[in-house]
């Protein structure tokens, strides 16, 4: 099956779309178009800053449209997350993989002073809430939006088609606005960040849905090689 009748859809931001892409081994984008078509576009809040000791982030997108580092501890979802923190000076740390770990670790240290959780408008998890039901002095402030955007004309084409397109999903709210505005005839290949992520598409017709094992970048990455091999031995 030739490279250019497989697609790689990509739905993320543009940027987070390209870097994920960078992510993957040559023989993927070797054998397959890639398209990007984000179905959220990521836009800045103005918003009056809270005071904070220790911040949260739950997304990379958290710590661009967030406060000054200005040296502060950071307790950080993911290790992209935590990067992009400790690029942006924090003294960030690593504590989860997902919302409950992130909360059972904070949980379990217990840092002193005011928590604030930079999120976006849309957010899964009730981080903030969980953490003084636990008696921490936690906050949450919006200071970004996550707005939704339709499927570009060629990704409408391509999924309308008949050769195989491969589309990984990186969060349930995303993957249920695919399913609302995709319209499938061409085989599908379906990729979940996390269970929540696969059953909110799983009424769209598809041949296959693979779910990461861990919820980041290097488990989505298996499934999008796991699905390519599947369409090839097709």
């Amino acid at each position: 099956m030739s490279r250019h009748r497989i697609t790689l859809l990509m739905t993320r931001p543009d940027a987070g779309s390209r870097a994920f892409v960078a992510a993957l081994p040559d023989v993927v984008t070797q054998c397959c178009e890639v398209i990007i078509s984000p179905l959220m576009d990521i836009a800045p809040l103005a918003t009056d800053m809270p005071v904070c000791d220790v911040a949260i982030f739950t997304s990379a997108h958290g710590v661009a449209h967030g406060p000054q580092a200005l040296g502060r501890r950071a307790y950080c979802l993911g290790h992209a997350t935590t990067q992009a923190a400790r690029q942006a000076g924090w003294r960030a740390q690593q504590a989860g993989q997902d919302a409950a770990t992130l909360i059972a670790a904070l949980i379990a240290q217990h840092p002193k002073g005011r928590l604030v959780h930079f999120s976006g408008t849309h957010t899964r998890g009730n981080v903030a809430d969980q953490l003084r039901a636990a008696a921490l002095n936690a906050d949450s402030v919006a200071v970004y939006d996550q707005r939704l955007l339709p499927l570009s004309d060629i990704a409408k084409n391509r999924l309308g088609g008949e050769n195989p397109v491969i589309v990984p999903l990186f969060s349930p709210r995303s993957a249920l606005h695919f399913s609302r505005c995709a319209v499938v005839s061409a085989p599908l290949y379906l990729g979940a960040i996390s269970t929540a992520t696969a059953a909110n598409c799983a009424a769209l017709n598809h041949l296959a849905v693979q779910i990461a094992q861990r919820p980041d970048r290097e488990a989505m990455v298996e499934v999008v090689q796991n699905l390519l091999r599947r369409v090839l031995s097709a």
